[in-house]
């Protein structure tokens, strides 16, 4: 995967140079329960102090964005009746080989919703490490 002019250019905003690379429309296509676990998702990093989208596409890495004063999180988002993160190998595959080539400017999470809770998790190069507490 090649992503080319990832870092805004002088004088463009990060929000409105992330609409120029994403489209970023509503819920469509998205099944009642993934939207509310979305939601949920917002609502928690709100309530941590960050801002965020959702990023709409069949081919997305990525359901949200947030950022901060400190910095920006790239996150995946997935719910599952009893199953941890040994279900999703593949899409944290995908994540820690954007972490190996340096694209992105800020961390990458991956969060299950399971047992009405979550479980974060930094995606790191080499794969994932289970986040403990709050945010950091």
């Amino acid at each position: 995967m090649e992503v080319r002019g990832w870092y805004p250019r002088p004088g463009i905003e990060f929000y409105t140079y992330l609409l120029h690379i994403w489209v970023v429309t509503g819920m469509a296509g998205t099944n009642l329960t993934s939207r509310a676990i979305l939601y949920d998702a917002v609502a928690e990093l709100k309530r941590s102090g960050y801002t965020s989208i959702r990023v709409a596409g069949s081919s997305r890495l990525f359901d949200l964005i947030a950022w901060n004063r400190e910095e920006f999180l790239f996150i995946a988002v997935r719910r599952t009746r009893n199953s941890g993160i040994s279900k999703y190998s593949h899409h944290v595959s995908q994540l820690s080989s954007l972490i190996r080539e340096a694209i992105l400017p800020g961390r990458v999470q991956f969060w299950i919703y399971a047992v009405k809770e979550w479980h974060r998790y930094q995606i790191l190069p080499g794969g994932a490490l289970l986040l403990r507490g709050g945010f950091q």
